[in-house]
C-alpha cells in the first residue's frame, strides 16, 4: 500500500505515530486521498488539516485537475479545506470475493 502510493504523510509525536494520509495520482488528471486518520486524542488540534494539506500540496499532487475523496462522517472538515460536495457523480464498487 505505502509503495504504490503516490503520496504519503505521518505525523509523530516523539515515537508514537499521531496521524496519517496518503494519495494516488497519475500525476496530471486525477488524485485520491485515502486513509487520512488522526487518533482520537490528537484530533481537533489541527493535525489533518497538515495532512490534507501536505497530501494536496505534494508534488505527485499539486497539479492534478481534481481531487478526489470518499468519506463517510468527515464531510465539513473536508468542506473547510476547499472540496465540494458532490451530487452529481454516483459511487461505483466492484468487490471481489
Amino acid at each position: 500500500m505505502l509503495r504504490e502510493s503516490a503520496a504519503v504523510v505521518s505525523l509523530w509525536q516523539n515515537k508514537q505515530l499521531i496521524g496519517f494520509g496518503r494519495a494516488s495520482s497519475d500525476r496530471i488528471y486525477r488524485a485520491v486521498l485515502w486513509d487520512v486518520v488522526v487518533t482520537n486524542d490528537h484530533q481537533g488540534l489541527g493535525h489533518g488539516r497538515t495532512i490534507v494539506e501536505a497530501l494536496i500540496n505534494h508534488r505527485a499532487v499539486v497539479e492534478v485537475e481534481r481531487i478526489y475523496l470518499m468519506t463517510t462522517q468527515q464531510r465539513g472538515f473536508y468542506e473547510q479545506l476547499g472540496f465540494v460536495h458532490q451530487v452529481s457523480q454516483d459511487l461505483m464498487l466492484f468487490k471481489r470475493g
